[in-house]
């Protein structure tokens, strides 16, 4: 039995295809169906039901990818851990970060990271927070940057990286346009424009607007795409939010759709999303702290701001 062949069976238990595990593993089909069939004849168990046209697994092959899974996870453990015994900043980091985030924040500290640590290669992968949790406990990232506060069971650590206010963006046909600042309370449901239901920013948005359910309207639009919102709400009306990254790439001649929030400052708190026994840990704390020295400094202290709860409790 080979790390390998525990690699092609925890692939193909994922995918249910042979040749979608040859794709992703970059190897031929047949070599794929080989090891398999060599791990399965070694075992002296089936792992997968091929009767089928998608490649079910068994009941005992559920039970043993399991244990698989947790052998390739430390394996991939005791290779990072060898790298943290080097002095030297560098390494391969597999980071996921939400998609409300991820395109605001990397342009921000991709070059200064690059100039601070040229050894770290980084690999940024768009994910929903729930897409990022399972990553990072299935070992395939080291770590995530997520919408905080959020409920965990499992072995991870959240650590507070900066806080991100909250703002309106208001189409020039709207009521409130006119208004520099808006109270939460006077703004009409119907007409906001929401992301994805599921996406923390939106459970956040609907908690700060005590928002129960769907609201109304003649369009419904799923996405997880601040940007998105904002070209429906420059062309066809209504309002939305924005986070406070997502400010700084607006185009001048837009700026006045922007509006600030009265009253105490609403922030979502954005965190780091590692495994307590994560080996990597200096490498992410290098791009925590490269990214905190790139970001306006107002945003790291929540001294005086209300963190906007979320909804999410990891399954």
């Amino acid at each position: 039995m080979t790390l390998k062949q525990l690699e092609y069976a925890l692939a193909l238990g994922n995918l249910g295809s042979y040749g979608r595990v040859a794709k992703f593993m970059g190897v031929s089909q047949p070599a794929v169906s080989l090891q398999i069939q060599a791990l399965e004849e070694e075992l002296g168990i089936k792992l997968f039901d091929r009767s089928k046209k998608k490649v079910e697994t068994t009941s005992n092959g559920e039970l043993f990818l399991e244990k698989a899974q947790l052998l390739v996870t430390q394996s991939k453990h005791l290779e990072d851990f060898a790298l943290e015994l080097s002095e030297e900043v560098q390494g391969d980091l597999n980071l996921g970060i939400i998609p409300t985030l991820s395109p605001y924040l990397v342009p921000l500290f991709a070059d200064e990271l690059k100039k601070r640590f040229p050894k770290i290669k980084l690999v940024v992968k768009e994910l929903i927070t729930e897409e990022v949790l399972q990553g990072v406990k299935e070992g395939e990232l080291h770590g995530g940057i997520i919408s905080t506060p959020i409920q965990i069971k499992s072995k991870l650590e959240l650590k507070p990286i900066f806080y991100e206010k909250f703002y309106l963006y208001v189409s020039e046909k709207h009521a409130l346009f006119e208004q520099d600042e808006v109270e939460i309370e006077k703004i009409n449901t119907e007409n906001v424009w929401m992301l994805k239901e599921g996406n923390c920013f939106m459970d956040q948005v609907a908690n700060m607007c005590s928002i129960a359910g769907k609201h109304e309207s003649e369009l419904i639009y799923e996405s997880n795409n601040i940007d998105a919102l904002r070209r429906i709400v420059e062309y066809k009306g209504g309002l939305t939010f924005v986070p406070e990254l997502a400010t700084l790439m607006i185009p001048a001649d837009q700026e006045d759709l922007l509006k600030e929030l009265s009253g105490i400052e609403k922030v979502r708190e954005i965190s780091l999303v590692q495994l307590k026994s994560e080996v990597r840990k200096n490498l992410l704390t290098s791009v925590v702290e490269t990214i905190q020295s790139c970001i306006p400094k107002q945003m790291l202290n929540k001294e005086g701001k209300e963190v906007v709860k979320t909804n999410f409790i990891e399954g």
